[in-house]
């Protein structure tokens, strides 16, 4: 790179007129999203918790948790049913969004998301290898397996792209990345069925997810916190230089960062956040897709705040999106995977509409 083009990209980074320039054109600021998203997040939990197939008053749900009463059923239900149910939705949505993020920052195509491009896919897939031939594995160890299988199916997609790509625009190549993504997905969960049908796992499979997030427990929470958290202090380590890989990897390489450290780095991320996600909520897809462009629109593209904005709105939008599954049809429930698709397929035929543009 020339010396003119780093003083550019220098000046394009860190000028303070350009970042106040910038600022100007967002709707939001970002600590005024995170309040807005901050109220949303109580007012949705209260919600979730007080209503469903049986409502509870919000009396109750106070007395359940300062005086719990084993003996009770709706305080049995508020803290070891809908509580812990409330929270995963909230840790898994930010776990799939924060992905979702770092995954169209680093590779600057806003048509990745964990479940277009193999990494759900994949999570499922070495779920399913590992109940197959390594049964008595304990959860933690389950989640590595999940989060490794996250990193093939991924590895898979990106080497089918490679094969597949030819000397054309930037734009088309995200497109059929993206096919490939869904080809590759669409060969691991055919894959998984016949080995589930095959081993006769298809009981135990089923269990394990438990219809999404609806048969959580404490113990699932316990168990992905710790994931969740690791995954969150990576990605905001490398917020910034996910910012300055997002506008090149040649401006990225002239501001002086480690490009493949950092795309290392990112990656094992995104496999630990989906690895982890999926073992405790199965594949939902869509979030990672949508959540960080809505982002992006609102605050701008400074990944500082896109990757903790997205975080809790991604926790919101599954938590909502599993309010409503429980109000469809109650005292029956809709799969929370099958919301999030109806607008995350409408949304992903308007970016591929676009070329793979990512503006709104």
């Amino acid at each position: 790179m020339s010396r003119d083009t780093r003083i550019h990209a220098s000046r394009t980074y860190s000028d303070p007129s350009a970042s106040q320039n910038q600022a100007k054109k967002r709707r939001l600021s970002p600590s005024f999203l995170i309040l807005l998203l901050s109220v949303g997040m109580i007012i949705g939990v209260l919600l979730f918790i007080t209503t469903g197939a049986a409502n509870i008053q919000l009396s109750t749900v106070w007395e359940a948790i300062l005086h719990y009463d084993e003996n009770q059923v709706q305080h049995y239900t508020v803290l070891s049913v809908r509580l812990p149910r409330a929270v995963t939705a909230i840790i898994v949505g930010g776990c799939f969004a924060v992905s979702g993020a770092i995954m169209q920052g680093m590779t600057r195509n806003p048509l990745a998301s964990p479940s277009l491009l193999g990494v759900s896919a994949g999570a499922r897939f070495g779920l399913v290898l590992g109940f197959a031939f390594l049964p008595h594995l304990s959860y933690q160890l389950m989640i590595v397996i999940s989060m490794l299988g996250a990193a093939f199916g991924a590895m898979t997609v990106y080497g089918v792209g490679m094969l597949a790509a030819f000397k054309g625009s930037e734009h088309v190549s995200h497109v059929k990345l993206a096919l490939a993504g869904a080809a590759v997905s669409a060969l691991l969960a055919a894959l998984s069925e016949g080995i589930q049908i095959y081993f006769g796992i298809a009981q135990e499979v089923m269990y394990w997810y438990a219809a999404g997030i609806a048969g959580v427990k404490w113990m699932h929470v316990w168990t992905i916190i710790p994931w969740a958290v690791v995954g969150l202090v990576l990605s905001l380590m490398i917020s910034r230089n996910i910012t300055m890989l997002s506008l090149g990897e040649e401006v990225a390489t002239g501001l002086g960062q480690r490009v493949k450290w950092v795309k290392f780095l990112g990656a094992l991320t995104v496999f630990a956040l989906t690895g982890a996600a999926v073992a405790v909520a199965g594949p939902i897809g869509f979030i990672g897709l949508i959540i960080p462009h809505v982002t992006r629109f609102l605050i701008g593209v400074d990944y500082r705040w896109v990757i903790p904005c997205s975080g809790m709105f991604g926790g919101w939008f599954l938590l909502m999106a599993d309010t409503v599954s429980r109000w469809v049809n109650p005292p029956l429930e809709t799969p929370v995977g099958i919301l999030t698709a109806l607008l995350g397929v409408p949304f992903f035929l308007y970016l591929a509409r676009r070329g793979g543009r990512g503006s709104l």
